[in-house]
């Protein structure tokens, strides 16, 4: 029975009910991923992870196009007017707590991982050599230096035939929630190129490297590895300064909604340009439309493929200087790559000017143009390509493009009150359950765990109802959906949906109670109406609610 058979004599005898206000703002959706953009290898595996995981194209996509980027970067930079760009990729993707983020980027970094491990069996047996070369370095220096009697030279000669061991490098090539001095150590004692992987980048972006007192230094320290530029740290410590060059560190890192949206607004990530290098993606959720399916992605023959690429890019030694510093090869442009990344690079800058399309996002549109180049030079060196052509060019100008109209729609990213949101999950609820009339105690006992903590949230998040119209109440004990009120009154609003399934590959159930699916914020999202300000307030058949329940909590 739906709300309106419900109450069809009063729809009858109150036509003048006054309509609910919207309790999220009305959002647009993202364009469709152009995940052919792709190509077949990297495509094919973005494909076969959306049809086993179930999981937004945009999320599966950013998973693959990171991984690949952290595999080819030891492998090329871009040539450009001269110029070395190095090939590493940040991605940032929101996603719900159980949209399957974490699933999702298992397959995609699966050989990245059994690399990894490779690594570190590897390391248990050098490790073990090098401490034996090291201690017999060590006995006959000490011989050699217990025996000197007089000429200091003689002394330094015969010491200096000696040849100290030199420790293995440290076996991790993936990190997940690093600080900078960390991640920095990591890469100068290890291999100089690693990967920033983490699908809970809440605890990144809430950890220790973006406390007050370091975020600047850790999203300055970031960026320059992004830009491939030396790394240098200086200690007091004798031993402890060092430096590197040549370091490569590509990212994908994956936040929840709430996170985002201070992560989005932190001016210190904006105005250090940290987020414009970011290609960032914030795809609807799919909970409530992921039925079972028997699908083995161990099996796929596309997701085959693109392990075994990127196994063989991962243990191909890279190329190095006579210092022994990574010195990835040149990738040219041919001469139609060339004039169609001018192109490119021309649109989007008419677009950066007063009053172009592109203005409100200038440090992210200011980067499109060599994250093009480094998106081209990826599929240059995946694709086993010794230059970069049209055809990557135009394909990486086909993503980007997305990118940069991604980044438009999230521009000036709203905080929603979080009573509001609980306010639309006890709506959801309310719906989904057909609860069109409860009293308050019912709802304590039944309702969703949320309401259940006490009487004092329950009362709150009622009082928000009534105060936008949802509810009708004459006593503050019983209530009733307003009869106005359907699932399609407004496009915040969700169908109702029913119990979901979690597949073999999921990493965790959806929660008991629905689910809030957190649409994005946009740069065209009008203010909501404020009941406060405009002095509407709940009236119900022309009697008023008690104080509690008009928002005086």
């Amino acid at each position: 029975m739906t709300i309106q058979d419900r109450y069809a004599k009063e729809w009858e005898c109150m036509p003048s009910l006054p309509e609910p206000l919207p309790l999220l703002p009305e959002l647009e959706k993202a364009a469709p991923y152009p995940i052919q953009a792709l190509g077949e290898l990297l495509g094919g595996a973005a494909q076969a992870i959306v049809e086993a995981v179930q999981v937004p194209d945009a999320l599966a996509a950013q998973s693959i196009l990171s991984a690949a980027a952290m595999a080819a970067q030891a492998h090329g930079n871009a040539q450009r007017a001269g110029q070395q760009i190095p090939l590493s990729l940040f991605a940032l993707t929101v996603a719900e707590s159980g949209d399957r983020k974490s699933a999702a980027d298992r397959l995609a970094v699966q050989a990245h991982q059994q690399h990894q491990r490779e690594l570190l069996a590897q390391h248990k047996a050098e490790a073990k050599e090098y401490r034996n070369k090291r201690d017999a370095f060590q006995k006959a220096r000490s011989n050699i230096l217990d025996k000197a009697k007089g000429d200091p030279e003689a002394v330094a000669d015969e010491l200096g035939n000696l040849l100290e061991p030199k420790a293995p490098p440290e076996p991790f090539i993936l990190s997940e929630e690093p600080t900078l001095e960390g991640l920095q150590k990591s890469l100068l004692r290890g291999y100089p190129s690693q990967g920033l992987f983490s699908d809970e980048g809440g605890q990144f972006f809430g950890g220790h490297a973006t406390k007050p007192e370091n975020a600047l230094k850790s999203v300055a320290g970031l960026s320059k590895l992004w830009d491939g530029a030396p790394i240098s740290r200086t200690r007091a410590s004798e031993g402890e300064s060092s430096a590197r060059y040549g370091c490569r560190l590509s990212a994908h890192l994956m936040i929840q909604p709430i996170v985002a949206t201070e992560v989005l607004s932190n001016p210190i990530m904006q105005g250090q340009g940290f987020l414009a290098r970011f290609l960032i993606a914030w795809p609807e959720s799919l909970a409530g439309t992921r039925f079972y399916r028997d699908a083995d992605p161990s099996r796929d023959a596309r997701l085959g493929r693109y392990w075994q690429r990127m196994a063989r890019l991962l243990a191909q030694e890279p190329g190095k200087d006579e210092n022994g510093e990574l010195a990835p090869p040149m990738l040219v442009l041919e001469p139609a790559a060339l004039a169609a990344w001018i192109t490119e690079h021309d649109a989007i800058e008419r677009q950066l000017g007063l009053g172009g399309d592109m203005q409100e996002i200038k440090p992210t549109a200011a980067k499109g143009a060599e994250n093009l180049l480094r998106i081209a030079g990826v599929f240059a060196v995946v694709e086993g390509k010794p230059t970069i052509c049209i055809d990557l060019i135009e394909r990486a100008g086909e993503l980007v493009r997305w990118y940069l109209t991604e980044a438009l729609r999230l521009t000036n990213p709203s905080k929603i009150d979080a009573q509001l949101l609980q306010a639309q999950k006890l709506l959801d609820w309310l719906l989904s359950n057909q609860r069109y009339s409860f009293d308050a105690r019912t709802l304590q006992r039944e309702g969703p765990p949320f309401v259940r903590k006490s009487a004092k949230q329950r009362d709150s998040i009622l009082a928000v109802l009534v105060e936008y119209r949802w509810l009708n109440t004459i006593d503050g004990k019983t209530f009733n959906l307003n009869p106005v009120a359907t699932t399609a009154t407004f496009a915040t609003n969700r169908a109702t949906q029913g119990p979901e399934v979690c597949d073999t590959i999921a990493t965790r159930c959806d929660s008991d109670t629905p689910e809030l699916r957190l649409s994005q914020p946009v740069a065209t999202l009008s203010r909501q109406p404020d009941p406060a300000t405009t002095g509407l307030v709940a009236e119900v058949a022309n009697v008023a609610a008690p104080a509690k329940f008009r928002g005086e909590l």
